[in-house]
């Protein structure tokens, strides 16, 4: 008492409390969450997880919890969802064939339809 600084009355007082319903009904929320967390492997986030909790208790009469209660939960108990890598979307390669630069850099034509190019670096 002396270290944490509380009076005896105030250790005692919090030693014989007892749980209050809010808390009652915090423990099996976090045991729902769980349940739902492990099924899915730990790929929902805080929203996906409001949301099924939620569709389950609509589905037997009960009212739906807040989605920040849900969240507040979770960080308590450092339940977080999976963050997949993102998949590379092109692969990097050298040039198979490399063609003869003909027109070296001289673009202008004497006469119409004399010369053409185009630019396929990105192929």
């Amino acid at each position: 008492c002396e270290i944490a600084q509380v009076s005896r009355a105030a250790y005692y007082k919090w030693l014989k409390r007892t749980v209050s319903v809010r808390e009652e009904e915090n423990l099996s929320l976090l045991e729902d969450i769980r349940l739902l967390y492990d099924q899915v492997n730990g790929t929902y986030g805080y929203r996906r997880i409001t949301m099924t909790v939620n569709r389950r208790r609509r589905q037997h009469g009960l009212p739906a919890y807040n989605e920040k209660r849900i969240y507040r939960l979770m960080r308590i108990h450092e339940i977080r969802s999976v963050i997949r890598q993102k998949r590379k979307r092109h692969k990097k390669s050298s040039p198979q064939h490399v063609a003869e630069n003909l027109m070296n850099r001289e673009f202008s034509a004497s006469r119409p339809d004399e010369k053409w190019c185009t630019d396929v670096t990105e192929f």
